[in-house]
């Protein structure tokens, strides 16, 4: 196993932010770089421009530009551009741009464009235009919704108006017994 991390000659040591950052088994908790390309490596934080990474884990990764992932996971991932997840796990993906899912999956899946899922899974996604092949999904929220045969829905229209509703009256109930006990309404 060899360890070996490409930078510009005038980085130095201690640098937290390469202009091109191309790192192979590379553990830090934080770094800043025009373009990242990590394979087999742990980072906490990362803000980047582009970012490639393939069989690594990222706590967080905030990027100006695109985001690919392959074989990997992460806690958070955000992109003013487009995310391209495959075989990959996310707790929460954001995109400006579109959002490709494939064999991955994503608790949150949140797009300013299109979200396209290929044998994935999440629990929430909302997008101007989501299709949806072969996987699972909680609650899709979208302009234009397309979901093939065979995928599982957990919350279709008529869930979502009773969860809807539910969650309505626990908070009326709550705003009720918080202003009842604030103006003294339950003295005894």
């Amino acid at each position: 196993m060899t360890d070996e991390m490409t930078t510009p000659a005038d980085a130095t040591a201690d640098s937290d932010w390469f202009e091109e950052l191309e790192a192979e088994n590379l553990v830090i908790s934080r770094l800043e770089a025009d373009t990242l390309t990590l394979i087999t490596s742990a980072v906490g934080a990362a803000t980047v421009g582009d970012a490639k990474v393939t069989t690594s884990a990222v706590g967080a990764l905030l990027a100006s530009n695109d985001v690919t992932m392959s074989a990997g996971a992460a806690g958070a991932v955000a992109a003013q551009g487009n995310v391209t997840l495959d075989k990959t796990g996310a707790a929460a993906v954001i995109a400006g741009g579109d959002i490709s899912l494939s064999q991955a999956g994503a608790e949150l899946v949140l797009a300013g464009g299109s979200v396209s899922m290929e044998s994935s899974g999440a629990g929430i996604v909302a997008g101007r235009e989501i299709a949806i092949k072969d996987g699972w999904v909680g609650l899709a929220i979208g302009g234009n919704v397309e979901i093939a045969e065979g995928v599982d829905v957990m919350f279709g229209p008529r869930e979502a108006v009773f969860v809807g509703a539910a969650f309505g009256a626990f908070f009326a109930l709550v705003l009720a017994l918080v202003l009842g006990t604030r103006r003294g309404g339950f003295e005894e």
